[in-house]
Formats: structure tokens, sequence, C-alpha cells
């Protein structure tokens, strides 16, 4: 199971990710957390040093109670594995499985030595197991914050307690937003990635016919935004077309469906749900649209810390972005490339999707790869 490598210093990313050699297992995971973890796998390449991927995504699949140890190559440099696991048959496989992997890890943990790095992406799941090993053995530890997750969902005082432990025991910090260092010690050494600051290359044109093309891409969890853009298109003009485009339990897909064909009713703006993309299919479909939408709940818990990473997808892709006015993304090394409103209302919104005058000339890819060269010279200093 230990996947330990002989190096003098090695690396070592934990993560709960995914690979696409890795589909037959079908790991569950977050698509956002993924595209994160992929673009930290993407810096630690490009230092041009061996490193260590272990993914403790769980697999949704039912046919097999066990499910093997695999790995397999990961960049230039790179392994990425996934260990042994139990399947789904039963629904108290999970809680089981939680119980192995972090008996894995320990067991992994406690075998590394001082000089190496890890880093770890923060759960609950494993905050315990990443502290106690991190006390007894020394070793370099990263954290990867997304977001401090008591501060926006319910977790018990044992969870608590072991989430600021492991936070504050880390040697450096991957923070997601500058929102976060408020959290941390600022003398430790930290930076700030806000999501994937890889450039899409330029695969279509924008939708030829006489219409400005908004899309809301991502979550449709009803705080992330969703339904916010489906109701201010009942305020746009036959000028525009509003795409949905994302996933969500069945219950949020039927209710997005629902509220959809109510405001199609009520305007001339036309709304197409266009379901969930992937990979190269994704990426043209985003760039055959002008406007990419961040319309999230403004006063929803975990806006104060995190990063919305839509934002940057559609950046990456050349899309002009309308976003709610809020610090984390204001405050980001981006914050001046976005068209904001501040209200949360549909005509407001509406208004201000009118006002983008998307035949100005606009380079969003620029900055992006500025921002990338930069992180990667960051990221490199930071672990080495």
């Amino acid at each position: 199971m230990v996947n330990h490598t002989t190096d003098t210093m090695a690396i070592y990313y934990i993560t709960f990710g995914t690979h696409p050699e890795l589909y037959d297992y079908n790991l569950q995971y977050s698509p956002a957390a993924n595209q994160k973890s992929d673009y930290i796998i993407d810096l630690l390449d490009r230092m041009n040093k061996p490193y260590h991927v272990i993914s403790l995504s769980r697999t949704g699949n039912k046919e097999h109670i066990w499910y093997p140890q695999k790995s397999i190559n990961c960049g230039k440099n790179g392994t990425y594995t996934v260990w042994g696991m139990i399947g789904k048959p039963f629904k108290m496989m999970g809680g089981i499985q939680r119980i192995i992997r972090n008996i894995q890890l320990l067991s992994f943990l406690m075998s590394c030595k001082k000089e190496d790095t890890i880093i770890v992406y923060h759960s609950l799941l494993i905050s315990k197991t990443v502290s106690k090993a991190k006390k007894i053995i020394g070793f370099k530890l990263v954290m990867e914050l997304e977001e401090i997750y008591q501060d926006v969902v319910d977790c018990s005082k044992r969870d608590a307690k072991a989430e600021l432990d492991v936070i504050n025991i880390a040697d450096k910090y991957i923070l997601s937003t500058s929102m976060l260092e408020k959290k941390i010690n600022p003398e430790k050494k930290r930076i700030v990635i806000n999501g994937t600051y890889r450039v899409q290359p330029k695969l279509e044109e924008p939708f030829s016919e006489d219409k400005i093309h908004c899309v809301y891409a991502g979550t449709f969890d009803p705080t992330k935004g969703g339904l916010a853009a489906v109701d201010a298109a009942e305020f746009l003009s036959s000028d525009f077309h509003m795409h949905l485009l994302g996933f969500g339990s069945q219950k949020q897909v039927d209710e997005l469906k629902s509220r959809m064909a109510e405001v199609q009713k009520k305007t001339e703006c036309t709304i197409s749900f266009d379901g969930l993309k992937s990979g190269e299919e994704y990426i043209r479909y985003l760039q055959k649209c002008h406007i990419g939408l961040c319309t999230q709940i403004p006063d929803a818990q975990y806006t104060e810390t995190s990063f919305p990473s839509k934002v940057l997808v559609y950046l990456a892709n050349g899309l002009r972005v309308l976003s709610i006015r809020i610090p984390t993304i204001t405050q980001s090394h981006i914050g001046d490339l976005l068209y904001y409103y501040d209200n949360q209302s549909p005509i407001e919104i509406a208004k201000e999707i009118e006002k983008i005058d998307c035949s100005k000339p606009y380079d969003s890819r620029s900055r992006l790869k500025e921002l990338d060269k930069r992180t990667a010279d960051g990221f490199m200093r930071m672990i080495d």
C-alpha cells in the first residue's frame, strides 16, 4: 500500500482528485477541486523533480467489494496512485472506507522522512490523522486551504479542533484567496493560488448570430447562482441568449429547469439548458459564448474565504466576466479584469450584462499567462 521513494527528499501530494487513466475506478470528486489539484500537479511537474500524487477519492463503483491499488505515470516526473478501496454495494461501506483511508494514510505518513515535503488538500476527513503524523515525524507540511470548513458548515467540536490543529501545525500554505491569510500565522510562508491560471488555446469563435451569448457554468447549488442567472434573463431582450451549463443533484436540475420554463414565458431572451460538458467539448462550448456569469449569493458564508473557480475558467477561455462584487474577487490578482454588479437582484444583473460592450478589444489570456509564470516561480521557491 505504501508508495515511497528512496530520494533523499521526496515530494508527495495528498489530494481528492482523479486522473483520466483512472476513470475505470469512477473516483468521486469535485470538478472545481480537481481542476485546482490538476494545476498544482502541473506546477510540481515544472519543477523537474520526482513527485508522487496520492488520491484519497473513493470509487463510486458497485460491482466489486474491493478495488486494488493502481499507479500510473503522471506528467514528465510524477506518479499518480490510488490506494486499494472498498466498493459501494452497501450504504455502510462509506464509513468503513473512511476508517480504512485514515489507517492507510497514517501508515504512509509514519513511514515518511523528516526531510520529505507533504502537500495535503485540506479535508475534515483526514485532519486528525495528518496532525498526529506531523507531530511525530516532523515532515514538512504544506496545507492546501480552499476554505476553513468550520466557518461555512456545521461540524462537531472534535472536527473543529482537529481542523485548527492541522492548520496551525503546518509549515507552509497554498491559499485559495488572500482573505485566508488572516487565518494563518503571518510569519509562515504561503502562496495564494486562486485556481488554475492555465490559458486555454483558442479553438472556437463566438456564435456568429446577432446575439450576445451569456453562460452560467458550474454547480446548480441554489447558493452558487444558477437560478440568479435564469431570473436575470427575464429582463434581457431578444438580443441575448442565456446558457445554463453544469451539474447538480436531480432535485437541483429539476428546480432549475422548472424556473427556466417559467421565465421563458415572460422574456424574449432565449434560455437554454446545456447539461454537463467536459474536456474539449466544454472548452469549445465556453469559447462560443461572450460573457461568463458568476452570480453566486453574496451573503453565503463561503464567499468570505473561497474563490469561485468558474471566474478563472471563463478568463482562460477569453470570456468577459460579470460577477457579484465581493472582496475575495475584487482583491484578487484578476479583480480589475471583471465587470461587477452590487445588488443580488435580477434587474441589476440584467442591467450590468447589457452595459458590457463585447465589440471592444479584450484580452484576459495575457494576464493569466503572467500570473501563471509568477505563480510557478513562487511555488518552486516555496516548495524548495
